[in-house]
C-alpha cells in the first residue's frame, strides 16, 4: 500500500470531510437561532468511527490494517437533531454553545490540515533526495 492511500491519508481525509459538514451544520443552527421551534443539529463521526475500530480489532484472523481501513470507509457522518429545547418557542439553539463548537471545529480543521500537508511535504522531501 502506497503513502497516498494509506489509513493515515484516508482516515485525515475524512476527518476534513466530517469538520468542514460539523462546521456547516454549527453555521445552520447559528442562523436559525431565532426560528421559532427550531431543534439543534449535531454532526457525529468519532463515536462510529471508535465502535467500528474497536468491533475489527476484536475479530480473529483478519489482517489489522484492513480492519482499520475499512472501518473509516464504513464510518458515516451523522447529522442528528436534539431533542431538548430551553426556551418557550421550543428552539434548541444555544448561541454561545455552538460558538465555542465552531471554534473548536475550525482548530481542528486547521491542524487537521497542517497535519496533511507536513504528511505531503515529508514526501516531496524523500521523492526529491
Amino acid at each position: 500500500m502506497d503513502f497516498i492511500s494509506s489509513n493515515t491519508m484516508l482516515l485525515a481525509q475524512r476527518s476534513m470531510d466530517y469538520l468542514w459538514q460539523k462546521q456547516s451544520v454549527i453555521a445552520d443552527n447559528v442562523a436559525n437561532a431565532e426560528t421559532p421551534g427550531y431543534k439543534t443539529k449535531y454532526v457525529t463521526f468519532e463515536q462510529e468511527l471508535r465502535s467500528r475500530i474497536e468491533a475489527a480489532s476484536k475479530q480473529p484472523g483478519t489482517a489489522k490494517g484492513s480492519a482499520v481501513r475499512d472501518s473509516i470507509l464504513q464510518s458515516g457522518i451523522v447529522t442528528r437533531e436534539a431533542n431538548e429545547t430551553t426556551r418557550l418557542d421550543e428552539n434548541g439553539v444555544n448561541v454561545t454553545e455552538q460558538n465555542v463548537e465552531l471554534s473548536r471545529a475550525y482548530l481542528q480543521y486547521q491542524l487537521t490540515t497542517r497535519a496533511f500537508s507536513e504528511e505531503i511535504s515529508r514526501l516531496r522531501a524523500a521523492i526529491r533526495g
